[in-house]
């Protein structure tokens, strides 16, 4: 109705952002999941730059900016092809054990295959400086 992508439709993009990195990355958190563990968002923050209209192209950066005891933390963009950012944000993912419904710690060997793909933004958070 407004001319642009709606709001929402960003979370879906950079959920398929960090599907694609974990695929990228070789992780295999399906793994994770086996043990009756599995990654929750719990945390989303987004700042809309410049708005994404129809037919547009774009590209989703993810860049996984750390690791805690029980939780990631992604950092992520939709870049437009002109390299203007439309929306930057922070993810963060918490490890949630099915069984007992409550969050869990890390697994050490998962925290282990995705400790060489932690990469930093710069200071202004605009540019990532690896991913």
């Amino acid at each position: 109705m407004l001319g642009h992508v709606n709001n929402a439709v960003y979370q879906q993009w950079l959920e398929w952002g960090r599907f694609e990195w974990v695929r990228a990355a070789g992780t295999d958190f399906a793994a994770l999941s086996d043990a009756d563990l599995t990654l929750v968002v719990v945390h989303v923050s987004l700042d809309y730059r410049r708005e994404a209209r129809l037919d547009d192209a774009l590209v989703i950066e993810t860049v996984l900016a750390r690791i805690g005891g029980r939780s990631v933390t992604y950092r992520q963009r939709v870049v437009h092809a002109d390299g203007a950012v439309a929306c930057d944000g922070t993810v963060v993912l918490a490890v949630f054990d099915k069984v007992a419904r409550a969050s869990a710690p890390l697994p050490d060997d998962v925290r282990a295959a995705l400790t060489p793909f932690v990469a930093a933004f710069d200071a202004s958070g605009d540019e990532p400086a690896g991913a």
